[in-house]
């Protein structure tokens, strides 16, 4: 158990795992990322927008769809954080590219406060004030702000006044219509959300505070707290719905959005006009709520997981889902794209499942191959009787069946992978996924015609050497004599001009080790020991399998690293 691995092999197997198990984690968070309908906001004229992505789904005041916006052309390259209207119509959002690094984002899960600079990296990103019709954008204040995670924000339609919940900083902000900060940030807040006025009070979901604050909105004392409300009914917190995120005003009662511990899979909550609990809405199993708002005598929810805004009565009774062919179109569209990257991330745990069942096959191999070894007696070797005598071997019959026995094991378990997904695909009404596995599963396939193929090299050779002469006969039958002193070998394979024969490892020997170590190579001192490379390209240019397919693998896996880190 204790043999060498060829350095080549390992580099190989090494890299390949990265390289699976990197597609599968990128390509898992990529699809994670196109959820669906998220924020739910009203625009002063009384129409309804759903975000959802980079763009928003306009809908009138009875809730008819009327277009779609995409934010992309406003320069929004991922929406961070959430938005609002101005009175007249412009829209304020953050602009740019997520600038967000690997240790903020763990920094944000460890629920750290956000330490980084709101002065903007570029002058096109950050928050802008945008005209959706002339699709012109200004900077929001100068020299410009940038939160990357404020997901509250509020505009008085009266003052056009901006309220900011900035929430990975425990803060709020108050400016003006041209971005001025009008009071000093308030604070003594945990991952404050959403914020409204009402009643000229700032009513704030304090969210790992568990409770609505109620507070002053004025400038001069602006954040005073007035108030307090617990959010976090019995029902909620048995359920594990103590994160209250989003609210909203539905005639005299409030509708609350507590979420689990991963701010997903939350609940909704009605309370009366003074917060007292009145019921839970009762939603479908695996729904994920996040924005609510009233919409026409009823109330829309934004259901992240499950590509759907819910509607229900106000008195909490569940409507028909929201029909809209304008938010169809986008949710089929990353929908679609959320299906291809699920089909990437499922390549990438097949490959690495093949490489551990390979990995485990390869060790029960060598320690089948190990204590035949160890018990294998004296005369069944397959030697000479002397030093000076011919030497003839041929390949372990034993080990030939061990690896036969593997290299059919890995045919069988990539087939049981293939077959049943080949069965479901045909079965499904989203043929789109065929054309999508077509690539993993001819990889799949190849490798299985690559394995098979390099199993059949390492059998049906010989090596017969006579006194000076060394003859070898090759896995297709062709014979090769040639003096010692042209023979090439290391400790893996043998070769003449014209032939190469696979020793095998050490551990995992072709030929018995005893055979290897105590009468063959002994017997090559006047031959040329090469490196694993020259031996490389010595099976290369014969044209052995196990050459062809090592370099197969470099130029595949030296592609897919090139690929994958240039897009």
């Amino acid at each position: 158990m204790n043999a060498k691995i060829h350095p080549l092999i390992a580099a190989l197997v090494i890299a390949a795992a990265v390289a699976a198990a990197a597609l599968w984690a990128w390509a898992s968070g990529q699809a994670a990322s196109f959820g669906g309908p998220a924020e739910l906001s009203r625009g002063p004229h009384g129409h309804s927008y759903i975000q959802v992505q980079n763009f928003l789904v306009e809908h009138d005041t009875d809730g008819n769809y009327v277009r779609t916006h995409d934010l992309g052309e406003l320069g929004v390259e991922l929406v961070l954080g959430g938005h609002a209207f101005f009175s007249n119509g412009d829209i304020l959002l953050r602009r740019g590219v997520d600038p967000r690094s690997f240790l903020d984002n763990f920094r944000a899960y460890r629920r750290e406060t956000n330490i980084n600079s709101i002065v903007p990296e570029s002058p096109d990103s950050g928050l802008a004030r945008c005209n959706l019709e002339s699709m012109a954008c200004e900077r929001f204040g100068q020299p410009g702000i940038d939160f990357k995670a404020a997901f509250g924000v509020f505009i008085d339609e009266r003052t056009d006044e901006v309220y900011i919940s900035d929430t990975t900083r425990h803060l709020l902000r108050k400016y003006s219509a041209a971005g001025i900060e009008l009071a000093p940030p308030a604070s003594g807040f945990k991952f404050p959300n959403e914020l409204m006025l009402h009643d000229d009070r700032l009513l704030v979901a304090d969210t790992n505070h568990h409770v609505i604050r109620i507070l002053e909105p004025g400038s001069s004392d602006f954040g005073t707290r007035v108030d307090s409300r617990d959010v976090v009914p019995a029902s909620a917190r048995s359920a594990g719905h103590r994160w209250p995120s989003h609210f909203a005003r539905v005639g005299d009662t409030w509708w609350v959005n507590n979420m689990q511990t991963g701010m997903n899979l939350g609940g909704l909550y009605v309370f009366d006009d003074d917060w007292q609990f009145i019921r839970r809405v009762e939603l479908p199993a695996g729904a994920d709520p996040i924005s609510i708002l009233a919409v026409a005598g009823t109330v829309w929810v934004s259901d992240w997981n499950n590509d759907v805004v819910r509607r229900f009565a106000v008195d909490g009774e569940p409507l028909s889902d929201l029909q809209s062919d304008g938010l169809d179109t986008v949710l089929s569209r990353f929908a679609e794209e959320r299906r291809r990257y699920t089909v990437l991330s499922f390549a990438g745990v097949i490959v690495v499942g093949l490489m551990f069942v390979g990995l485990i096959v390869q060790a029960f191999a060598r320690s089948m191959n190990a204590a035949t070894v160890r018990r294998a007696p004296e005369a069944d070797r397959q030697t000479a009787a002397s030093d000076s005598g011919p030497l003839h071997l041929e390949p372990d019959e034993a080990a030939r069946k061990r690896v036969n026995g593997a290299a059919r094991l890995v045919v069988i378990l990539s087939l049981l992978t293939v077959i049943p997904l080949g069965i479901l695909l045909g079965l499904s009404d989203k043929p789109e996924l065929i054309v999508k596995l077509l690539g993993p599963l001819s990889g799949l396939l190849a490798i299985v015609v690559l394995i098979v193929w390099v199993n059949r090299g390492n059998w049906g050779s010989a090596i017969t050497l006579d006194g000076t002469t060394l003859t070898l006969r090759d896995y297709t039958g062709r014979v090769s004599s040639c003096p010692v002193r042209d023979v090439r070998y290391d400790n893996t394979a043998i070769a003449t001009r014209d032939a190469v024969v696979i020793l095998g490892r050490p551990q995992n020997r072709i030929y018995r080790e005893a055979d290897v170590k105590d009468e063959l190579l002994p017997r090559l001192a006047d031959a040329r020991r090469v490196g694993a490379l020259d031996m490389l390209k010595i099976q290369v240019e014969l044209r052995h399998p196990q050459g062809l397919v090592s370099v197969i693998a470099i130029v595949a896996v030296l592609f897919y690293a090139v690929f994958y880190f240039a897009t």
